[in-house]
């Protein structure tokens, strides 16, 4: 089981000097760091300096000190420009209207319906796709300028979608490189550490570029479980799968039966679940209704991603890719990947060939 990176890593030192900046010029801001601290999940800086401070917390206290620091200098900025802040519920809006879509794509679509209902509170989402690159920009509809915070509010901005998203699929997008629409002078100024991405500057565009056949790919996360999940930020090192207890009951699950139908072109029986993972049937069962899933709904998911990549990336026949699948004939097949997507398998071929 992967665990959350600690003290020891690259990623914390990477963390330390994120943290640090943004720190420093919350500071700027706000004069000091009481408010950003005064919770109980984080200790309090006391008398300590800000570089002893920061050096004794751990990654996932420096992503969230940070996460907490941008959120407020965002709404700083919001108050400042004469715009709404964000409501109490409208986060738990958006998070909601995810959980119900079915795709990446649709899900997209749907939090960019969400931003505009909520009066652009957290600004503009907007994709595009062009041949295989997917661009998804965010677009803080503040008045262009040239400051660090707003810099670094875009930066951590692109990145919390990224992370939500990747969750959300339950697979890390992988990004191709991420643009801010701010002047190198800014970003350089930022003395931020090497990050784990590239970033393209005055593009004329803030957001990222991924690969566009990853809109495709199956929603498995609940409303419940979105509304729950550890905050994960690229900027430290921790991935959308890599926060808290990564390997979970329904992911575990799901690599077997991933690895069944793939390797052996069956999908496993509950039985053969129980039998690799150990335990008892009720048990297992039990520890998917917690996680807001049953092995129906894991195994339809892992037939959907093989048959959404087969379509995509194979001239395979409809009826050879009915028995990777392990349906009966063709036609079970057609009719499950109807209800997955809202087309024919064929369909979707033509679609995928013309966007590539």
């Amino acid at each position: 089981m992967d665990q959350v990176p600690t003290r020891e890593g690259m990623e914390w030192r990477t963390g330390e000097r994120l943290t640090l900046r943004v720190l420093t010029i919350y500071r700027e801001s706000f004069g000091s760091l009481d408010s950003l601290v005064d919770a109980d999940d984080l200790p309090t800086p006391g008398e300590a300096a800000l570089t002893a401070y920061v050096e004794q917390l751990d990654v996932s206290h420096l992503a969230r000190l940070t996460s907490r620091a941008i959120s407020q200098l965002a709404a700083r900025d919001s108050l400042m420009l004469g715009r709404a802040g964000m409501r109490r519920y409208d986060w738990r809006i958006i998070l909601y209207s995810l959980s119900g879509a079915r795709t990446l794509r649709e899900a997209i679509n749907r939090c960019a319906e969400c931003f505009e209902a909520i009066d652009w509170r957290y600004g503009r989402m907007t994709l595009t796709t062009r041949a295989d690159v997917g661009e998804l920009a965010l677009d803080s509809m503040r008045p262009p300028g040239h400051t660090m915070s707003g810099c670094l509010i875009d930066l951590f901005g692109v990145t919390h979608i990224h992370a939500l998203l990747s969750w959300l699929i339950g697979r890390p997008i992988m990004i191709r490189h991420v643009a801010l629409d701010h002047e190198e002078s800014v970003f350089r100024a930022l003395e931020l550490p090497e990050l784990m991405f590239e970033v393209r500057l005055a593009g004329g565009w803030t957001g990222f570029a991924f690969d566009a056949a990853m809109l495709d790919y199956p929603v498995v996360r609940s409303a419940d479980e979105l509304a729950a999940r550890p905050p994960g930020n690229l900027l430290f090192g921790i991935g959308p799968m890599d926060e808290g207890p990564v390997a979970d009951t329904a992911e575990q699950v799901r690599r077997i039966a991933l690895r069944s139908l793939r390797d052996r072109q069956r999908v496993p029986t509950f039985g053969d679940i129980i039998a690799t993972m150990g335990g008892s049937g009720p048990t297992l069962r039990r520890r998917l209704a917690r996680e807001g899933t049953s092995y129906r709904q894991i195994r339809e998911s892992c037939r959907r991603e093989v048959a959404l990549d087969l379509l995509s990336r194979t001239v395979l026949s409809i009826e050879a890719i009915a028995v990777r699948l392990d349906y009966c004939d063709s036609d079970a097949f057609r009719q499950a990947f109807r209800e997955w997507t809202g087309m024919s398998p064929s369909s979707y071929r033509r679609t995928m060939r013309v966007a590539a």
